[in-house]
């Protein structure tokens, strides 16, 4: 699934907002923006349009450590991510593009 870029940079932004929201810190809307990215990155290379939030914070814990995301140091946690990864289902219901996931 892929989504045109302006309404994932609102779904960062709202994503962003509810997450810090939730776990009562900040949560930049580029991070947010990074996680969709490769998780879209994920869905495509595997096959597995419903992969669930588990397996696919494991994945994404890898990657955003390739890229430099400081995750061992604790900023990111698989908390975080899988958050991250809820409300973007949240988003995607509001902007009629709902998906479905398996559970995890």
């Amino acid at each position: 699934m892929s989504m045109d870029k302006r309404i994932a940079e609102e779904g960062a932004d709202w994503i962003a907002e509810m997450v810090s929201e939730d776990l009562g810190g900040f949560v930049p809307a580029e991070l947010v923006d990074l996680v969709m990215e490769f998780e879209h990155r994920v869905r495509q290379e595997t096959g597995d349009e419903q992969m669930g939030h588990h397996a696919m914070t494991e994945r994404l814990v890898l990657m955003l450590e390739e890229d430099g995301v400081p995750v061992k140091e604790g900023a990111v946690t698989p908390t975080v991510i899988e958050e991250i990864l809820h409300w973007e289902d949240e988003f995607l219901a509001m902007a009629g593009q709902p998906r479905t996931v398996r559970p995890s």
